[in-house]
């Protein structure tokens, strides 16, 4: 039996990468670039008359909430952020692609197993003509492991993974913009549904509004924004139940009051 050990050392360095062209973008000046030239048949719009033009919109009533309150709902909303990237996977995914995979080697494994006959010639002084047979079996195992410095640099790869960066980057921004704009309508429809008088017909769209919103926060987060949306309330109007609409604390439930124990006046006893 016969055993055999050897090892390879291959040393690669990319000098034609080094001596590719590279592209130069030449970019134009601001001032050309923002010009745009009116054409000679081009007609500028009329402007609307003043007395045609359409009423604004009522403005919203002045806040009243303090420093305390806003930066209470700031916080907030940066949690709410935080839970929604979170039910997302936003942080796994980064993780993913920036994991350190040119470091590791390619594997290569490989097992032959070979027979082989041979015939020998044994010549003796009874039979000069004498013939053996042997026959043979090997088994051979090979590991093999390359690894590619040249990738540290630069891979090829490298420009799929940062597209898909890019891409879950703006993915991620997309989703911190929906999510404190979600909160910046909720508090905005909260304080225009209770600026009005409660028999207000337009009250009723306002806090449907706000319910839509609470869902909303409530989707996007897995389930987090209502169980806290309580603390909420009560950091910012005083009351819980202020991110459901209400414009004033509940009245405290008054225990119901106990009878008061008679005392006898007097005791007739049994005569005899």
């Amino acid at each position: 039996m016969r055993a055999e050990q050897s090892a390879w050392l291959t040393l690669t360095v990319p000098f034609d990468r080094l001596a590719a062209p590279r592209t130069v973008t030449a970019s134009l000046p601001a001032a050309a670039s923002n010009a745009v030239a009116p054409s000679a048949g081009a007609s500028t719009p009329p402007s609307s008359a003043p007395n045609a033009a359409a009423p604004e919109p009522p403005e919203p009533p002045e806040p009243s909430l303090g420093f305390k309150e806003l930066a209470a709902f700031s916080d907030f909303t940066r949690r709410a952020i935080a839970a929604a990237l979170s039910a997302a996977g936003a942080g796994a995914d980064r993780a993913r692609l920036d994991s350190p995979s040119a470091l590791l080697p390619e594997l290569r494994l490989r097992i032959v197993r070979n027979t082989d006959q041979a015939l020998r010639w044994v010549p003796t002084t009874d039979d000069p003509y004498r013939v053996t047979q042997a026959d043979g079996a090997g088994l051979i195992l090979e590991a093999g492991a390359v690894f590619r410095f040249d990738r540290l640099v630069f891979a090829h790869e490298e420009l799929a993974v940062e597209r898909l960066r890019q891409r879950a980057g703006e993915e991620r921004l997309k989703l911190e913009a929906r999510v404190a704009e979600a909160m910046l309508d909720l508090l905005r429809a909260r304080q225009l549904a209770c600026s009005l008088d409660p028999n207000d017909p337009g009250r009723v769209s306002h806090i449907l509004k706000l319910l839509e919103l609470f869902e909303l926060l409530d989707s996007l987060t897995a389930g987090w924004f209502a169980g806290q949306a309580p603390g909420l309330g009560r950091a910012v109007w005083g009351f819980p139940e202020a991110i459901l609409g209400e414009c004033q604390p509940p009245e405290p439930v008054q225990p119901p009051a106990k009878p008061s124990a008679t005392n006898p006046v007097a005791r007739v006893d049994d005569s005899e």
